[in-house]
C-alpha cells in the first residue's frame, strides 16, 4: 500500500487535533468544576506549586486560576478545531503549550497515558513542522512515535506478567467491579468465571507482549491495530476511558508507516 511519510504525518496530525478536540470539549463541559467554589478550585491546588518562586507562582496563576483556565481551554479548543482543516506549526505549538499548562494544572495526573501519549504525539508533530521538507527529520518523528507507542504496550504487558494479580486474573476482576457504568450481563458472568477472567487476562498480556511484532509488515501491523482499536472501544463501553482510543489512535498511522519500510 501506498503511505508516504507525508500522508502520515497529516494524518496523525488530524487525528491528534480530534483527540485534543474532544479532551478540551470535556474540560470545558466541566468548566464548573474549576471554578473557586468547584472540587479542582485553583485555591486548592496552587499549593501543589508552593515549591515554585514567587514569580513562577504568580504567572501560574495568572494562567490556571479560574476564569483565565477557561480561557486557555478555548484556546486549546479553537487550535484544535482550526488544525483538523489547516496545518502549520503555530497551530500545533498553541496545541502541546495548553496541553502541558492543563497536565501541570492537575500535576500530570488526571488523565496519566492519554496525556502522556497525547504530549509525544504533539511535540513529535511540532518537530516535524519546523523542519518541514527534511525528510529525515519528518520521518525520524514518525519513528519516535511508532517506538513510543511500541513501548507502550510492551512495557505494560512486561508489568503486568510480573504481577501476580494480573496472571490470576484478579486485577481484571477489580477493573470490572470499579467500572463506573453498569456492566451487561456478559460481563457480570465473567467477572464470577475465574477461569474466564485468567483468560482474558492472559489474552491481554500475550498481546502487549507481542505488539512488537506489529513492526514486521503492513499486513501483520494493520492486524494488532485493529486489535488494538477492539481494545480502546472496549475500555470506553467498560470503562469510559474515550481519551485512550483518541491518543493512541492518532499515534497508528506512524506506527503502519514504520512498518511499510521496517519489514521490506
Amino acid at each position: 500500500m501506498d503511505f508516504s511519510f507525508s500522508n502520515a504525518l497529516l494524518l496523525v496530525e488530524r487525528l491528534i487535533a480530534l483527540a485534543v478536540l474532544v479532551q478540551a470539549g470535556e474540560l470545558l463541559i466541566l468548566r464548573n468544576s474549576v471554578s473557586n467554589e468547584g472540587v479542582w478550585s485553583w485555591e486548592v491546588l496552587r499549593r501543589e506549586f508552593e515549591i515554585f518562586s514567587k514569580p513562577t507562582q504568580r504567572l501560574l496563576s495568572a494562567v490556571l486560576a479560574y476564569p483565565n483556565f477557561v480561557f486557555l481551554l478555548l484556546v486549546q479548543f479553537g487550535s484544535a478545531l482550526v488544525t483538523l482543516f489547516i496545518s502549520h506549526p503555530a497551530l500545533i505549538l498553541l496545541m502541546l503549550v495548553c496541553h502541558v499548562l492543563v497536565c501541570l494544572r492537575w500535576r500530570g495526573v488526571f488523565n496519566g497515558g492519554s496525556d502522556y501519549m497525547t504530549t509525544v504525539v504533539l511535540a513529535a508533530l511540532l518537530i516535524a513542522q519546523l523542519f518541514q521538507g527534511n525528510e529525515l527529520v519528518e520521518k525520524g518523528c514518525l519513528i519516535y512515535i511508532a517506538i513510543q507507542t511500541i513501548s507502550s504496550f510492551f512495557i505494560a504487558g512486561v508489568v503486568k506478567i510480573g504481577r501476580n494479580n494480573w496472571r490470576t486474573g484478579a486485577a481484571l476482576r477489580g477493573f470490572l467491579r470499579s467500572s463506573v457504568y453498569q456492566n451487561p450481563a456478559a460481563l457480570d458472568k465473567l467477572v464470577n468465571r475465574s477461569q474466564l477472567l485468567i483468560y482474558a487476562s492472559w489474552t491481554v498480556i500475550i498481546f502487549e507482549l507481542l505488539f512488537p511484532l506489529s513492526l514486521l509488515n503492513q499486513t501483520v501491523c494493520l492486524a494488532f491495530i485493529s486489535l488494538a482499536l477492539l481494545f480502546h472501544l472496549a475500555n470506553v463501553y467498560m470503562f469510559g476511558l474515550n481519551r485512550f482510543l483518541y491518543a493512541w489512535g492518532a499515534a497508528y498511522p506512524a506506527l503502519y508507516y514504520c512498518s511499510g519500510f521496517v519489514g521490506t
